[in-house]
């Protein structure tokens, strides 16, 4: 007679969960579909589903998002075959794709115009090179280490705020050494992003069109005249073989523009006047053919700094110093010293130094200044009939606006007696949600929280837009109002604030606290 096996308990039960588990569908299973049907809901379903939040919301909301969100009833909130835990998860995915720290209903108004008009998020490649760190970041990592070493109480953000300190208070020769490194990592940086970009064509930035209003005749007329660097910038991209690598040229070229000497400058500054003379006799042609053309207002061809190389180049004579002190300033910047003392405290030097100087050395100065002007006068003089006559009164037009006139005599300070300082009342701060807002402009007889459950939904859309535009009166008003204030009410309002909030947050710990 064969032998009974004997079967161990436990590898019975075993055996019956995993027929038990292979038939009957699991309860992670279940939530997993879940998860997986509230991901690709149809958008009208969605709107419901912040609609119904909208609608479990008091209408005396003040709580935070996160503490209303925890009160919230998801069983109000489910509808259709939407379970309360898919409408949770399916919020929470939604709530993903706006800005939190507010109330509830606020979130869910932004989350409405998010599906009407979803955003997706840009990813970053991963074999894109990363932005090269500037010349404070650089800072910041060579002596973060020695500040904490130092002060080991501080805490992190005293540690920032020390270095941001400390880099201030570098004088220029040392603020050079951070500098340099920043410009060698910004030309590795360039060099490693045009690999990028001739590996990866589709990731190269569009250009695209600034915001204003499209002129209907854009692809017409004569091409519009180029800028000095925009010149350079086409004629460096067209010796480029690679198409896609153009912008990363265009950002060499700004590095190189930045280090161009006058003369340099000079040759791409005549260049480009030349192009846009051209330019307005092809338009002048162009508009005889085509008289409803409008070719639009141009933006200025050349910039103030070029403006000034231009001048220098074509022999026009440079402006001397305004005053004494403009000049002491001026040759004060071009000791040596000056490279000694930080950028921060720079102002503050030289001014000091001038106070120290005498009557007499004062004086000096005065003359020396009386004296470069009478010169620079008489160089301008010969430089203006240089010019074509139709030019010569537009120069002396422009000079005229800063014809220096410097007092041979210390004028006495006369003291006026200033006008007082017009005062503004302070703005009283609008109500925080549009509830409120509601109350203080309601005048009725009936029970006010009747009413505003009454109202409609777009009624309190209007409210909310009213809401919207006494916010913005009371920040302009605000504005005013801090500007009519002197220096010392300012410190007390800064004083007065700081102290409600300690207030404020110490009557909350006791709330929390009694909790």
């Amino acid at each position: 007679m064969p032998k009974r096996k004997i079967l161990d308990p436990e590898v019975e039960n075993l055996k019956k969960r995993k027929v038990t588990s292979t038939n009957v569908p699991s309860a992670t299973t279940n939530i997993t579909k879940n998860n997986k049907d509230s991901l690709s809901w149809p958008k009208t379903d969605v709107l419901q589903l912040v609609s119904n939040i909208e609608e479990n919301i008091p209408s005396d909301d003040n709580m935070s998002y996160i503490s209303r969100l925890e009160k919230l009833k998801w069983e109000n909130v489910a509808f259709k075959d939407y379970s309360p835990k898919a409408c949770q998860d399916k919020w929470a995915l939604l709530s993903k794709q706006v800005r939190k720290y507010r109330l509830l209903g606020e979130i869910a108004a932004d989350i409405k115009q998010w599906v009407e008009n979803p955003k997706p998020r840009t990813v970053r490649h991963p074999d894109k090179p990363k932005q090269p760190k500037n010349s404070y970041m650089l800072f910041v990592e060579a002596k973060r280490q020695e500040v904490m070493d130092e002060n080991p109480s501080l805490a992190p953000n005293d540690v920032s705020r020390k270095l941001g300190e400390m880099f201030r208070n570098l004088t220029m020769t040392e603020k050079q050494k951070y500098e340099q490194e920043a410009k060698i990592a910004r030309q590795e940086y360039l060099e490693k992003l045009q690999v990028f970009y001739e590996a990866h064509p589709e990731m190269v930035p569009k250009k695209t069109r600034k915001r204003g209003k499209p002129h209907a005749c854009d692809d017409e007329g004569p091409e519009k005249p180029k800028t000095p660097f925009e010149l350079f910038v086409k004629v460096e991209s067209e010796k480029e073989e690679s198409e896609v690598s153009r912008y990363v040229v265009m950002q060499k070229c700004r590095e190189r523009w930045n280090e161009f000497s006058d003369k340099e400058k000079f040759f791409w500054i005549n260049w480009a006047e030349e192009e846009y003379a051209k330019y307005l006799e092809d338009l002048t042609e162009y508009i005889k053919e085509h008289p409803e053309y409008e070719p639009g207002q141009l933006k200025p061809l050349l910039t103030k700094n070029e403006r000034r190389i231009k001048d220098r180049a074509s022999g026009k004579p440079q402006k001397p110093p305004k005053g004494p002190y403009q000049l002491f300033l001026k040759l004060m910047m071009e000791t040596e010293e000056i490279r000694k003392i930080n950028s921060r405290e720079l102002i503050n030097y030289v001014s000091d130094k001038w106070r120290a100087c005498s009557e007499e050395e004062k004086n000096e100065y005065r003359t020396r200044v009386d004296q470069m002007w009478a010169e620079y006068d008489t160089k301008l003089e010969e430089y203006i009939l240089t010019l074509p006559p139709g030019k010569r009164d537009q120069i002396r037009e422009e000079e005229s606006r800063w014809k220096h006139k410097s007092p041979t005599v210390v004028p006495k300070q006369v003291t006026r007696d200033k006008k007082p300082k017009k005062h503004f009342e302070k703005p009283s701060m609008p109500p925080s949600n549009e509830y409120k807002f509601f109350l203080s402009v309601y005048k009725g007889k009936e029970n006010p929280d009747m009413v505003w459950k009454a109202m409609t939904k777009k009624e309190k859309e209007i409210l909310g837009e009213k809401l919207e535009e006494v916010r913005r009166k009371y920040i302009a008003d605000y504005e005013v109002y801090l500007k009519s204030l002197s220096r010392e009410e300012l410190e007390k309002l800064g004083e007065s604030l700081a102290a409600s909030c300690d207030s404020s947050s110490e009557s909350e710990s006791d709330m929390e606290a009694e909790d």
